[in-house]
């Protein structure tokens, strides 16, 4: 309580800060004069569309010549819509939504297909199961189709990789926010120049805050400092670190009745929120150094290691509710889970003529390791009457484990990729990567078998685009990706699945990107997206093999930047279907895949009234989708509607108000399974105050 006082106040006082910053600055002459030896560097709204990539390439590339669909969210989308985690940010990437995650971890789901591994930050693994912050990130690019070729196995619906902020520029930001449901956050930007040579820069998070659901609170903390040092005019060093904590109530929703999610009040918790929480803690380092060694010729080199802690414990609803009885199942577990990853990158980029050819070739070389402890206790579920929902549910978890195991991976990687303009508007990209894949699983029950497997395999991209005219791109590509059966956590390994060949993704895509103005980008694209290998029961009983498959179909639209002057927008729309086409071990063929709307739409429009004066409206629909593969429960369509205002009080502070369902509508957004339903938040708002000192 005393972080969220602190804030209140801090926002408060905005009302009275133009006055008395007008009265500092005018005894220098003018409103906007500065002492002549401090320099301040003011954000600059209305970058809502991105330029430039390497997230797809691993090379700087236009948007304009990625054979591939790439949606990037730049900081001043977070920024203007208040955003702090990956769920808020996939509401405008079209064809992805956000899994409940179990309420403890980021679980995107990529045209049909769920991943709680395919997170990187500036191109490198970041895959531990946990609730990423957006603190210190610039950007965050959004990759759909399968993307083996530049980040290695799995990433077979997509991936998201966090490009970090930088150190550089001059930079002194400080954002405090307070919510009506007890929301308190603040977060600083810190940097510039130490030497002639050397910047730093320090971005810092601090959150402390509730929910409309009962007893349910978040607390994070998070520092990220980099340096940066110019070695000599042709080498940069870039050093990073990030200490992140996030413990919170562990909130897996609400159950079905009756096919539906539970109707009744959606601040009401299942379970016990006494013993439903998660810690997680973070540690990271990297390393990353870039030389020239002539124009033609670069050199990339990364270096990183992961630290990660994290133990979670819930009692939640297992079982729908009995309308009859007024009764609902709840269960219990604990899980524990300790990685440390120890990741290296080199990458050599020529560019230039051969064959009378513009060529930029990538070589690039990868080599880690990844140890990880795996725990989990089953305790006890019972049967509780729906007034009490197990409030007061105590289970022992004193039991013995159902899970005690090790696994250590190592990887090995080697990639070529070519990006060739053929001619002025034709250009194409074909790459190749070769995968070793090395895991040992140790089962330390005992009694109990351990296991190991070897997988190696080789994920090519091909593509081409041909610019008609200037401004208008259009592109063809085909990728493939595999992801072995031990799972995207190495956890599910066991006698049945430690042969199987991976599981395979293949994408076809056709798409375009126009620029109807510099800052303005429209892309669209048709694509199909095939699962295979996927595992199946086999003739005898407790044998799996790999004959089942799905599908995904869809039609994806985007606009991004500033329409007109004063005007900035963001908005998707997809259409889109996945079913199992072959009978899988999760269902037989003809059922959808979960979290995977028919329709979806998302529209979020800045307006300048004034100078210093903005709004900002917003509109987010999905239509019916399936809780589980199971398609026993529907979560029925909603439409939300969001609204912010901004105002520049002087030149170094700004306010900005964000209510989240102005329309105060019911509705449930995502799910973990049939029993585990997020319903919405009611109508809330959020008021942040932004300083540059």
């Amino acid at each position: 309580m005393g972080m969220r006082t602190l804030l209140s106040a801090a926002v408060s006082l905005a009302a009275l800060a133009p006055a008395a910053f007008a009265e500092t600055e005018t005894e220098a002459g003018s409103a906007d004069s500065t002492p002549k030896d401090v320099i301040y560097v003011y954000g600059v709204r209305g970058a809502y569309a991105g330029d430039e990539s390497s997230s797809a390439t691993r090379t700087p590339t236009a948007l304009e010549d990625l054979p591939q669909s790439l949606f990037v969210i730049t900081r001043d989308v977070i920024d203007d819509q208040a955003m702090t985690g990956l769920s808020e940010l996939v509401r405008y990437v079209p064809g992805v939504t956000m899994g409940q995650g179990e309420g403890h971890r980021d679980a995107p789901v990529f045209r049909g297909n769920i991943t709680t591994s395919d997170f990187f930050v500036d191109g490198q693994r970041d895959d531990l199961q946990y609730l990423r912050d957006l603190y210190s990130v610039e950007r965050v690019d959004v990759i759909k189709g399968p993307s083996a070729m530049v980040f290695g196995r799995g990433t077979g619906g997509g991936a998201i990789n966090r490009v970090s902020k930088t150190a550089g520029a001059d930079v002194r930001g400080l954002d405090l926010s307070v919510g009506t449901m007890g929301q308190a956050r603040a977060a600083l930007d810190l940097g510039g120049e130490i030497t002639g040579s050397v910047a730093g820069r320090v971005n810092a998070v601090i959150e402390d805050s509730e929910s409309f659901r009962d007893g349910v609170e978040i607390e994070r903390r998070g520092i990220a400092p980099t340096l940066a040092f110019d070695l000599s005019p042709d080498t940069r060093l870039d050093l990073y670190g990030e200490h992140f904590e996030d413990d919170r109530t562990v909130d897996r929703g609400v159950p079905s009745q009756n096919g539906r999610p539970w109707p009744g009040d959606e601040a009401t918790f299942f379970g016990n929120p006494d013993i439903s929480y998660s810690d997680i803690e973070v540690n990271t380092a990297r390393a990353v150094l870039s030389h020239d060694f002539t124009e033609a010729l670069s050199f990339r080199g990364a270096l990183s290691y992961g630290d990660y802690s994290k133990f979670y414990q819930n009692a939640y609803p297992s079982g729908p509710v009995d309308p009859v009885a007024g009764t609902v199942r709840i269960s219990s577990y604990n899980s524990a889970t300790t990685r440390e990853n120890l990741l290296a990158q080199g990458d050599l980029v020529w560019e230039g003529a051969f064959a009378g050819l513009q060529h930029t070739v990538l070589f690039a070389v990868e080599a880690g390791r990844q140890d990880s402890e795996n725990v989990r206790v089953n305790a006890q579920s019972a049967i509780f009457d729906l007034s009490d929902r197990g409030r007061a549910f105590q289970p022992d978890f004193s039991v013995t484990a159902a899970r005690d195991n090790t696994n250590e991976l190592g990887l090995a990687a080697v990639l070529v990729q070519d990006q060739i303009e053929i001619t002025d508007s034709l250009q194409a990209v074909a790459g190749l990567r070769w995968d070793r894949f090395d895991l040992d699983f140790i089962d330390r029950r005992a009694g109990q078998p351990n296991f190991s497997r070897t997988d190696e395999f080789v994920s090519p991209k091909l593509g081409l685009i041909y610019e008609p005219v200037a401004g208008l791109s259009l592109y063809a590509g085909w990728s493939q990706a595999y992801l072995p059966q031990s799972g995207d956590q190495f956890s599910s390994l066991n006698v049945n699945s430690a042969a199987l060949d991976p599981e395979e993704f293949e994408n076809t895509e056709v798409g375009l990107r126009w620029r109807p103005a510099p800052e303005l980008l429209v892309s669209a694209a048709l694509y199909r997206l095939d699962r295979t290998n996927a595992t199946a029961p086999g003739a005898v009983a407790g044998t799996l093999v790999l004959t089942g498959s799905q599908r995904s179909e869809g039609l994806e639209l985007s606009v991004q930047g500033e329409v007109r002057e004063g005007w900035n927008m963001i908005g998707a729309l997809a259409v889109q279907n996945s079913e199992i086409t072959s009978t899988t071990a999760s269902a037989p063929a003809g059922r959808e895949a979960p979290l995977v709307p028919d329709f979806s739409a998302s529209v979020w429009n800045r307006v300048a009234v004034t100078d210093r004066f903005e709004l900002a409206l917003g509109l987010i629909h999905q239509s019916e989708q399936f809780a589980s593969i199971t398609n026993a429960v529907e979560l029925p369509a909603y439409t939300r509607v969001d609204a912010a205002a901004f105002f520049t009080l002087t030149d170094r502070i700004d306010l900005q108000l964000n209510i989240e369902n102005l329309l105060d509508e019911t509705y449930w957004f995502s799910a973990h399974n049939d029993n585990n339903i997020s319903p919405g938040a009611p109508t809330n708002a959020r008021l942040t105050l932004s300083a540059s000192f």
